[in-house]
């Protein structure tokens, strides 16, 4: 199984609601898992602009 976030495990109890409930969610997920943490800029972001106005495509 895959599961993918964009969020930290220590912000799941905003996300849920509930920080008992993310904690017992997490605790299961990550027995016997492997943890993969990217960090860097986003891929998705990579021509946005400081504003959040995509940039000009400058190609002619």
């Amino acid at each position: 199984m895959i599961v993918t976030s964009n969020k930290p495990f220590g912000r799941w109890g905003e996300v849920f609601g509930n920080n008992t409930v993310a904690t017992a969610m997490i605790g299961r997920l990550v027995h016997h898992a492997e943890v993969i943490s990217l960090k860097g800029d986003s891929y998705g972001m990579r021509g946005a602009t400081s504003d959040g106005v995509p940039a000009a495509n400058t190609r002619e």
